[in-house]
């Protein structure tokens, strides 16, 4: 009953902060940029391959409206995904562990994704990730739409 109150709560909040864009950054919503878009290409790569579409069997849509869609993400030990881009989004660490991304123009870096870490990322390119730990890993991510 809580997983269900917490994923919806994420989404409000995002929905929330996303219809606020346009006031000036206060102390409530700290930006951070994740590893992931850090260490993949800092080209913005024009062809977008949806990750939900790329991998149906690891992405489930929780919630998707105009401005936002909010997907579960679960990775078991030894998966791998296929090959997606993100466009900005939020991400939460359900449950972490450690992955292996392999970026389209780069070379492959390891992440230790801990529970309970939030973090934002701009656009991120080419890429498709594997599990290399012992645990499932799971990750909700909030991928922005519309800033208005």
């Amino acid at each position: 009953m809580t997983r269900p109150i917490f994923i919806i709560a994420i989404s409000f909040l995002t929905i929330s902060c996303n219809q606020n864009s346009k006031r000036e950054e206060s102390n409530l919503v700290t930006k951070t940029t994740d590893s992931l878009s850090n260490k993949i290409s800092s080209e913005i790569e024009t062809t977008v391959i949806d990750f939900v579409e790329s991998s149906p069997d690891k992405a489930k849509i929780l919630l998707e409206n105009e401005y936002v869609r909010v997907i579960e993400y679960s990775l078991k030990p030894g998966e791998k995904d296929s090959t997606h881009t993100h466009p900005p989004k939020m991400s939460y660490v359900i449950s972490g562990g450690r992955l292996r991304i392999y970026p389209q123009n780069g070379n492959p870096f390891d992440a230790e994704e801990i529970s309970g870490n939030a973090e934002w990322s701009d656009k991120v390119g080419q890429h498709y990730v594997e599990n290399i730990g012992k645990t499932t890993v799971t990750i909700l991510l909030t991928e922005i739409k519309s800033a208005q």
